[in-house]
């Protein structure tokens, strides 16, 4: 009898099991009808979009003319110099205490590495011992700033005599000093590139995505720790995710793998061009422990002014069924806000809408919770009310070398040459000349690319089409999603239906296997 109330209990079970898997089977069907409805307007998104991406790529084509007729006049020309004498260090001389400047040749960049004074001064007599002859002990040194780029510009006349002209320019940024919105705009000129934002959402990405968040973070060289510039320690990054770097060469290999999340302290006020925060100095943001070190580092900014981002995914090896997602699984947030690119990495096709942008912000993606927009951010409190808003992403921006009409020269007079070091040492060697005069440009073939720019972007800012278009595809976009909507349905029953086999298999089990599978069948052992 008891045979027969444990058939008959496992029957019932398996019958649950059953048409679990017939949920599922249902489920993808429905799927792949939905998913075949979907090309016409997958394939008429991706032409629209290529079409508008031509333009934007056409459109700054313009504007690295510009930058290359800029270079030319320094490579070809030779009548301007990308080259400077910045200053690293000023000492007191021991004998004569006369100052020493010391100076590198450097080239014009978006953005310089900050340095400490590598000068010294002479040893201090107030530590208070009674024989401080051989006290190690140096005095800061004078006159330096590490907050800001020195740059030497040669003999300076003064009141009859001459002394050493040294311009401080300030700078943003924390990790380096950022040049762009600095008195070296006259140099090395900043202008926006255009592009497309691209806005994605969980729902509208591919099946096969396994994206799951992105930020823009730094490492050290040699180091195993990425260090998240974002005060959102929930971003779902878990250990065994594989992480991927906007930035080719970082890691050794092209994959790696999260192995420990935590989090430590840092100010992100530097950084306010890409991050919204407020006025406290320390924030708590994630860090992220790799299974294997960097081979180079990544500072925010970059020396070419860009900021690096890197992406966290699923491993696709741990998946047993990528069209399951679980019930609980968010269809509209994060949003993932990041640039639309052409080539073989180009994303045309995707994402829920797309805007077009000229801010000159950084291209680095981000992510936020839309539904967050104007209330305050809780990351931030009770520290900072600050009320959330979309991240900051853009098309980044070009740089044209203007450059200097002189060019650095050495103590004997020869060309100096990018990492150069020289020496200016008190009033005599304040007296020697630091740069050489270059002759006048031949400006003809700049003008008439600074024209053809002007051209082009008067063009497509005036342009009715180019709008109306991103009108168009966004209407389409509108029709996919709502398909793409029913599509996570689907795809959150199959998560559930393979939950319920899961646990509906363990529970038959159990009954098989138990000593008091009696018991739980008639209530009797």
């Amino acid at each position: 009898m008891s045979d027969l109330y444990t058939d008959q209990m496992s029957s019932g079970v398996s019958g649950i099991s059953t048409r679990a898997r017939e949920t599922t089977n249902q489920a993808k069907l429905k799927i792949t009808v939905i998913d075949n409805n979907k090309i016409p307007y997958d394939e008429s998104i991706k032409n629209v979009d290529r079409n508008l991406q031509n333009i934007i790529v056409e459109t700054n084509d313009t504007l690295e003319k510009v930058r290359d007729e800029y270079q030319k006049r320094i490579d070809v020309q030779n009548c301007r110099s990308d080259l400077f004498w910045r200053v690293t260090g000023i000492s007191s001389d021991v004998s004569s205490g006369e100052l020493s400047i010391i100076c590198v040749c450097v080239k014009l960049s978006p953005a310089y590495p900050k340095l400490e004074n590598s000068g010294t001064n002479p040893p201090m007599r107030d530590t208070g011992e009674v024989d401080d002859s051989d006290d190690p002990i140096l005095e800061p040194a004078i006159g330096f700033s590490t907050s800001a780029l020195m740059w030497y510009t040669g003999p300076v006349s003064v009141g009859g005599g001459v002394t050493a002209g040294i311009t401080s320019v300030a700078m943003g940024g924390d990790e380096t000093l950022v040049s762009a919105g600095s008195a070296f705009d006259t140099y090395l000129q900043p202008d926006n590139l255009h592009g497309l934002l691209l806005y994605n959402e969980p729902y509208a990405r591919d099946i096969g995505d396994l994206f799951v968040a992105t930020g823009i973070g730094t490492i050290s060289a040699g180091f195993n720790t990425i260090t998240l510039l974002t005060p959102n320690l929930n971003l779902g990054i878990k250990p065994g995710m594989v992480i991927t770097p906007s930035r080719f060469g970082i890691f050794a290999e092209a994959g790696n793998t999260v192995v420990g999340v935590s989090s430590t302290t840092m100010d992100l006020r530097p950084y306010s061009d890409v991050i919204s925060v407020g006025t406290t100095s320390t924030y708590t943001v994630p860090l992220i422990t790799l299974q294997n070190p960097s081979v180079s580092a990544v500072t925010a900014p970059g020396s070419d002014g860009k900021y690096t981002y890197f992406d966290f995914s699923k491993d696709p090896n741990l998946i047993s069924d990528n069209l399951a997602v679980e019930i609980t699984d968010q269809a509209y947030v994060p949003q993932v806000i990041s640039l639309m690119v052409g080539g073989s990495g180009r994303n045309f096709g995707e994402g829920v809408k797309i805007k077009y942008i000229n801010n000159g912000v950084s291209s680095a993606s981000q992510e936020w919770n839309k539904f967050m927009e104007g209330v305050p951010d809780p990351d931030l409190l009770p520290d900072d009310i600050v009320n959330v808003e979309e991240p900051k992403v853009g098309a980044d921006k070009i740089y044209y070398p203007v450059g200097f009409g002189q060019k650095p020269i050495l103590a004997n007079g020869n060309n100096a040459s990018e990492g150069d070091v020289r020496t200016f040492l008190g009033t005599a060697g304040f007296a020697q000349q630091a740069y050489a005069s270059l002759s006048g440009c031949n400006d003809s073939d700049l003008n008439a690319a600074i024209s053809a720019r002007d051209d082009a972007e008067a063009a497509l800012s005036g342009s009715n089409s180019f709008p109306e278009k991103v009108s168009l595809v966004n209407d389409i976009r509108s029709k996919r999603n709502n398909l793409n909507v029913t599509i996570w349905a689907y795809r959150g029953m199959i998560g559930n239906s393979e939950n319920e086999f899961t646990a509906n298999n363990s529970f038959m089990n159990e009954i098989n296997s138990s000593p008091y599978k009696n018991l739980m069948n008639t209530g009797t052992e």
